[in-house]
Parts: structure tokens; C-alpha cells; sequence
């Protein structure tokens, strides 16, 4: 199964947008017959809002303007090509999480402990427990700073703001010690 998920990111990867689109239909299908919870994905407003980028936006913007629908000019080829871009990344990130979910923890330690990276484990568990504070620190200095125009004009104080009490919690600081004792 893993073997057929690689042949297919890398199919999604190398084919054109013309065989790329039948390809990723066939490939959602095959996905959603294994996992149907994969389906979720279309639930997101990140999928729509690149939808709306790629496939909407782009064609209007570049390429030659030589196709015309309700008085809007696009470009068929750049239309043809976001929707190819469009359906690559629907089908890396499905085949990305169809594999993380068959795959089990065991397997993927195994796999990093081949690499040299045997303290592996160590990192995902602290990467666990790292990461909601991590959210609730970014999503709090965004609340706090709404204003983009002030992000743009000093993105390192807005980074800045949003690391500082990161680094300041001990929870989130790992000594040698703490780590080589798990």
C-alpha cells in the first residue's frame, strides 16, 4: 500500500495538468473506498480559498486572455493549468494523510531509528505536547496585532512576539538531561 501511495505522489508530482486531472479523480475515489473520512478535506476553507486562487484567479490574471465567459476574459491554459495544480495538491496532501493514518507509530520510529535518528520518539512526544501552546500563543498575538499593515512594515517584532513567551515557559524548554532520561 505504501509502495502504491509513493507511485502516485509521484505520478501527481511528474504527469501534465492533461493527465493529471482523470488521475487525481480516479485516485479520490480509490482513496475514499479505503478511507472515507479523507473526503473531510473539501470541509476546509483552505481548499476552497486555493480553489479560488488557482483556478479562478490565475487565469483571469495570467497567460493570453483568449477565452470569454459572462464578460470575463481568461486564459484556457492557465485555467488548465491551476486546475492541475489544484488537483496535485489534493492528492499530496490525501496521500499524505490516507499514509500517516495506515501507517502505525511503531513502523515510523523503526523507519527514523534506520535513519540515525534514534531519539525519535522523544521528539514527537515533546513536538505533542509543544504544539498547543505553540497554536494558542501564534492565534493570541494575532488577535492581539489584527492590523496586517503593522505586521508588514516589522514582521521580526510580530515574530518576535509571537516566540518570546515560548522560549519563557519551562514547560516548553528541553535540557540534554530531560531528554537522554525518556
Amino acid at each position: 500500500m505504501k509502495y502504491l501511495i509513493g507511485l502516485v505522489v509521484l505520478s501527481a508530482i511528474i504527469l501534465p495538468a492533461e493527465f493529471l486531472i482523470p488521475l487525481s479523480i480516479i485516485t479520490m475515489i480509490v482513496y475514499s473506498q479505503i478511507d472515507i473520512s479523507l473526503l473531510r478535506l473539501f470541509r476546509r476553507k483552505s481548499i476552497y480559498f486555493l480553489f479560488t486562487i488557482v483556478v479562478i484567479i490565475q487565469p483571469m490574471i495570467i497567460g493570453e486572455q483568449n477565452n470569454q465567459l459572462f464578460g470575463i476574459t481568461y486564459s484556457a491554459e492557465a485555467f488548465l493549468n491551476g486546475l492541475g495544480m489544484f488537483c496535485r495538491a489534493v492528492v499530496i496532501i490525501s496521500s499524505i494523510t490516507l499514509l500517516n493514518r495506515k501507517t502505525n507509530r511503531e513502523n515510523v520510529k523503526a523507519f527514523w531509528k534506520r535513519r540515525g535518528l534514534e531519539e525519535f520518539d522523544n521528539v514527537l512526544s515533546k513536538a505533542e505536547e509543544i504544539l498547543p501552546n505553540v497554536k494558542f500563543e501564534l492565534n493570541k498575538v494575532r488577535k492581539e496585532n489584527s492590523s496586517i499593515k503593522s505586521a508588514l512594515k516589522n514582521p521580526a517584532e510580530l515574530l518576535a512576539k509571537m516566540i518570546y513567551p515560548l522560549l519563557h515557559k519551562t514547560e516548553n524548554l528541553a535540557t540534554n538531561n530531560r531528554i537522554n532520561e525518556e
